[in-house]
């Protein structure tokens, strides 16, 4: 689902409900007002009574309502959701609606009042004609109340998306909260500097120059991230680079990275951090608690107008505690809702031979 395509929550059913049941009650209610007005102002008087006329009117203005809802209904239920094919589907809809209101009235004030017939001459078959005649003024008056029923509905998609991206922004600060209190962890910054003192010690001063310049890139480049806006599939990929190529000096004998992106993806627009804590569970279940090498594999593909990316791991402890239920991947989760909806996938569970994997999709965009 993309972003003019929303899906409305839970919570926004009753609210709409309720509004548009008061669109159809009041506006029924006045076009049913503006009849008896007509009526009782009317300078040639009807073969039948005032009465029966108001009681006629009600059942039809009933009848109106009711498809009114009906219409509410089939649009609500439309397997897709753009602005443009609803207002489509809805005017369609308004002229059968039309024609059956049309319908109802000929035969209600014509076939079943023999006063009527009495008055304007002998019983005639019901013919198009006259369908047309009893259909064409309602059409102006269903249409009325189809464009009043789009506004609200229309309202209600923008208080959606307005409620969409306040959860965007909220999750994707939380998944940089979360990123940033990794990166200043004790044990996380323990190992790494006692690594390059390691390093420094032994006399490998060109790795533990490299180590500094990793950290320190790995550092700035995630606090100057904006966590509510898109980065490149790239910039990315180059900021799990950074942080694989301080754990492999951690594991440099376990921890195996491949990364299979084509070029033609490196522009796709995916969210800020998104893999983050997808690699950070590959490193604590699969490498970290491994005694043999474990291969981590990134990757990213093009399936038609979606794009896909894999983090998979051949560790057999590769799996989070829940079998796949961990804090990072279910903020994962909720942030590909938030951000696209129906249009987004989560998959995780055990990948190909054993280990860990979990698929991610979205629509593929370019910058």
């Amino acid at each position: 689902m993309t972003d003019d395509t929303p899906s409305p929550p839970a919570a926004r059913a009753p609210a709409e409900g309720r509004a548009v049941l008061g669109s159809i009650a009041g506006f029924w209610t006045f076009q049913y007002l503006l009849i008896l007005a007509r009526i009782a102002t009317a300078e040639r008087p009807h073969p039948i009574g005032f009465g029966t006329q108001a009681g006629r009117w009600l059942l039809l203005m009933m009848l109106a309502a009711a498809m009114s809802v009906a219409i509410h209904r089939l649009l609500r239920r439309l397997p897709t959701r753009s602005f443009a094919q609803r207002v489509a589907a809805a005017g369609l809809l308004t002229l059968p609606a039309a024609g059956v209101f049309g319908a109802a009235s000929g035969w209600l004030f014509y076939y079943s009042l023999p006063e009527v017939i009495a008055a304007v001459g002998p019983y005639q078959p019901y013919t198009l004609l006259m369908f047309w005649h009893d259909t064409v003024p309602w059409v102006p008056s269903f249409f009325s109340w189809t464009a009043l029923y789009l506004a609200l509905d229309y309202s209600f998609d923008v208080r959606d998306r307005e409620r969409r991206l306040a959860r965007v922004q909220a999750l994707a600060h939380r998944a940089q909260v979360r990123a940033l209190r990794y990166q200043i962890n004790p044990h996380f910054l323990f190992n790494t500097l006692n690594s390059i003192s390691s390093m420094i010690w032994e006399k490998e001063l060109d790795r533990a120059e490299a180590m500094v310049v990793s950290l320190s890139d790995f550092l700035r480049t995630t606090l100057e991230i904006d966590p509510a806006a898109d980065v490149t599939l790239a910039q990315e990929i180059a900021l799990q680079k950074l942080y694989l190529e301080i754990e492999q000096t951690r594991f440099p004998d376990r921890l195996k990275v491949e990364f299979d992106v084509p070029d033609e993806l490196g522009e796709a627009r995916v969210p800020s951090l998104i893999l983050q804590p997808l690699v950070e569970n590959a490193i604590k279940y699969a490498v970290a608690p491994s005694k043999t090498g474990t291969r981590l594999r990134i990757a990213a593909r093009r399936a038609d107008d979606r794009l896909l990316l894999d983090v998979e791991d051949d560790g057999s402890a590769g799996a989070p505690p829940g079998g796949g239920t961990g804090l990072g991947l279910d903020n994962v989760r909720r942030r590909l809702a938030a951000r696209f909806g129906e249009g987004c996938l989560f998959e995780a569970g055990s990948g190909s031979a054993r280990g860990f994997r979990v698929t991610l999709g979205m629509p593929l965009q370019f910058v």
